[in-house]
């Protein structure tokens, strides 16, 4: 299955946000400093970490504070403008490299590396099978997942709504009832991750974590600016975090190959 940067390409000021985390001139994102923290005892001297969806490059700005090695960092993102804005974070990186690339087709060869991390993209494609299958072939070692895993399955499409209705040609679904523009916010079951995983060769193990290992106050409206709001914020409440309407269990899976 072919996947679309079209939704990410519309929304340029995601890459400019993630741009200024890599370079240091905004916070590291609390899930970026969750995530180095999960990799503690497997990225030393020589290990080779993809980052499968990297943005801007500002997941590897918590990885180098964490882990201050030369290990060697590629960075894989299906939006193009994402990948130049990293190229310029890391140009004096001799340790980094990055390149426009699909997690449904990754450009590399079977078990090349050490770690692979894919962090916040899963949830927003429409399927997950291929994905992490496609995942699990490029790793050697550990892969780890951060996406959205509870006690059952949901398939959510969010659809934008114009800034203003006019005219009389519906803007928001098409007349057989589907929407014009979509935007997937998806929800597995541990079950269905773990019975997947099953079908998949070599898997030693297979661990869930809920990730609860974020600062409420760093998120939020009130964190942001006027002028540079991105359209979509996380919000905290009653120690979960929300979008929207939606609770968002937000959790790791650590999968070790054999």
């Amino acid at each position: 299955m072919a996947y679309s940067d079209l939704a990410w390409s519309a929304e340029p000021t995601y890459g400019d946000v993630f741009y200024e985390r890599a370079i240091g001139k905004a916070p590291e994102m609390e899930s970026s400093k969750a995530t180095a923290k999960q990799l503690k005892g497997l990225i030393q001297a020589d290990t080779k970490v993809l980052d499968v969806g990297c943005g801007s490059g500002h997941y590897l700005r918590s990885l180098r504070r964490e882990y201050p090695v030369p290990f060697f960092y590629e960075g894989a993102d299906i939006t193009p403008h994402y990948i130049d804005l990293a190229k310029k974070a890391y140009s004096d990186d001799s340790h980094a490299n990055f390149q426009v690339a699909s997690v449904g087709k990754l450009p590399y060869e079977s078990k090349k590396f050490d770690v692979v991390i894919c962090c916040n993209v899963l949830l927003h494609l429409p399927d997950v099978a291929r994905p992490l299958q496609e995942l699990w072939r490029v790793t050697k070692g550990t892969l780890l997942v951060r996406t959205h895993i509870g006690t059952t399955n949901f398939r959510i499409q969010q659809v934008p709504e114009p800034e203003t209705y006019s005219g009389k040609m519906d803007p928001v679904f098409k007349p057989n009832g589907e929407p014009r523009e979509r935007h997937f916010y998806n929800i597995y079951s541990e079950k269905y991750i773990k019975w997947l995983f099953n079908t998949f060769d070599d898997v030693a193990d297979v661990s869930i974590q809920r990730d609860e290992d974020f600062d409420p106050t760093a998120l939020g409206s009130s964190q942001w600016p006027e002028d540079k709001k991105p359209s979509d914020l996380t919000e905290v409440w009653h120690g979960w975090q929300i979008h929207h309407y939606i609770l968002q269990p937000w959790s790791f899976l650590r999968v070790t190959r054999k």
